[in-house]
């Protein structure tokens, strides 16, 4: 049995059994964490193959295998005689959730979730707006429902709260019916979880956000574009107060 084990220099996981993906997967998931974390800086070098093996219990064959997944989310280069290093920042793929998902301290990553919440500015509001010209019937159902899961759940169930909220945010794009948002659900998802994450535990003004919801669906429901676009921009608005309220 192969097995990762506690280390100071890596951090703890628990025992996997060899076969199959389960080693593979933890041995990526430790060393993403510990590059998202900081652990290891952008321009550092990784510990030796043999070193890697040792601090986790693995072989060889696992950790080059990991190494490979990081290397092709951007966030290692590997060269001969070189060693593995950290590549810079800007070359991680940090809108991949499977990358989002090693981050062992989202919230506290101040860079990374104003980003996201810039990006989400870019995108939503146009969403919203195209949302209002095309949406179909079963479309505002879909935003409706997610709607009144928040509102049912506000403010004694948080994390329904969230999952309402992010079917709210994803069915705004899919009612948006354009081919490349509606493709890019999966990585928006992910930035979406990310910053809901931080903000939506520091809405003390619940029914404000939930007002600004409403306001989005009742914009598209009434074909608004301009509405729309405006309405989905407060809501943003509010979620940019909550990270500046959290500094």
């Amino acid at each position: 049995m192969e097995t990762i084990v506690p280390s100071d220099a890596i951090g703890w996981m628990p025992s996997v059994d060899r076969g199959g993906a389960s080693v593979h997967n933890a041995v990526v998931s430790v060393l993403g964490s510990r590059i998202l974390g900081g652990n290891y800086a952008p321009g550092d070098a990784l510990p030796r193959e043999d070193e890697l093996c040792a601090m986790l219990g693995v072989s060889r064959t696992s950790v080059r295998e990991a190494v490979k997944v990081l290397s092709a989310k951007g966030l290692v280069e590997a060269r001969r005689r070189a060693g593995v290093r950290v590549l810079p920042r800007d070359n991680w793929r940090l809108l991949d959730p499977v990358v989002l998902g090693w981050h062992p301290a989202i919230q506290d990553d101040q860079e990374l979730v104003s980003g996201l919440l810039e990006a989400r500015r870019i995108f939503e509001p146009a969403a919203a707006e195209l949302a209002a010209r095309r949406a179909t019937a079963a479309d505002l159902a879909e935003i409706e429902r997610a709607v009144v899961g928040m509102r049912d759940n506000i403010p004694n169930d948080l994390n329904s709260v969230c999952q309402a909220d992010l079917a709210f945010h994803k069915g705004v794009i899919a009612a948006s019916h354009n081919v490349v948002l509606k493709g890019l659900v999966g990585m928006l998802e992910a930035a979406l979880r990310a910053t809901f994450l931080v903000t939506n535990p520091l809405m003390e003004a619940q029914s404000r956000a939930l007002s600004a919801h409403v306001a989005v669906l009742e914009a598209i429901r009434i074909r608004d574009t301009a509405g729309a676009r405006a309405a989905m921009n407060r809501l943003l608005d509010i979620a940019a107060d909550d990270l500046h309220a959290k500094d």
